[in-house]
This record gives C-alpha cells, sequence and structure tokens, in this order.
C-alpha cells in the first residue's frame, strides 16, 4: 500500500509543546525533527503553535496500523460503524486523536482540541477502493 500521512494539532501558550511532540514521537513513531512548528496569534492576542508533521510511506503506514491496534473496542465500533464519514470524496482517511490522551500516552478519539491525521492514499493503490477495504480490514481483524 502506498500511503502518506500528515499530522497537525495546535497547542497554546500554556501547553508543554516540547512534551506533546515528545509524546507524538512516542506513541506515532514520527522522528521528532519531522515536527514543524509556526506561531500565530489567536483572536485574544493569545499565542498558539500550529505543530504539524509529513509522514512518508513506511510511517504512514505503521503509523495507521498503530493507531487502529490501539483504539480501545468501542471507538473501533464507533468509527467502523460510520466509516464513510471519515473518508472524503478522494478516499483520504482522517481521523482525530484527544491530544490530552496522546500526552498521557493513551490513543483515544476526539472532535475536540484534538491531533488532526490524514491519510491520502496514492491513485495508483486507490483503484477500486482497495484504500478503505484496506482500512476497514484493519478495524476488524482479531
Amino acid at each position: 500500500m502506498t500511503l502518506s500521512a500528515s499530522i497537525h494539532a495546535l497547542a497554546h501558550a500554556t501547553e508543554d509543546i516540547p512534551k506533546l511532540i515528545l509524546k507524538m514521537n512516542d506513541i506515532f513513531s514520527i522522528p521528532k525533527e519531522r515536527f514543524l512548528i509556526s506561531r500565530t496569534r489567536g483572536h485574544w492576542d493569545n499565542e498558539i503553535s500550529l505543530i504539524g508533521a509529513d509522514c512518508n510511506h513506511q510511517e504512514s503506514s505503521a503509523l495507521l496500523e498503530t493507531i487502529i491496534s490501539k483504539l480501545k473496542t468501542g471507538e473501533k465500533n464507533y468509527l467502523l460503524h460510520s466509516i464513510s464519514n471519515s473518508f472524503d470524496e478522494r478516499d483520504n482517511f482522517y481521523i482525530r486523536l484527544n491530544k490530552q490522551s496522546v500526552c498521557m500516552g493513551v490513543i483515544s478519539l476526539s472532535e475536540h482540541d484534538s491531533i488532526r491525521i490524514r491519510f491520502k492514499p496514492t491513485k495508483e493503490y486507490n483503484q477500486n477502493n482497495k484504500f478503505r477495504d484496506h482500512v476497514i480490514d484493519l478495524f476488524t481483524k482479531k
């Protein structure tokens, strides 16, 4: 499977950004050097850090398998039953993980204050929805 992934998170000035990056490195096995930080200002002139990383094929495949394997059964079932909501028209797969849980070494889903990850299959790989089928297989394998 040929796949790429991009990871994005927002961090406020009160958050420990080096700790977040270290935890994402530990859990996701993405080199710390890969994470880029850009800073901006929020509506109330508060500092916000935008943290992002792009993953190569090997890292992306391993990341997808790691995330799915570490989700709790209830969260896997929730995603599996609403799987069409996690894919866009180009069959990119999106998942949002709880940023605070990741800081505690746990992978769980969250829609708020999350780490957003997009998995993008290549056109060659994704003919006839092969990527979607692969993701569903990962959720259902024991």
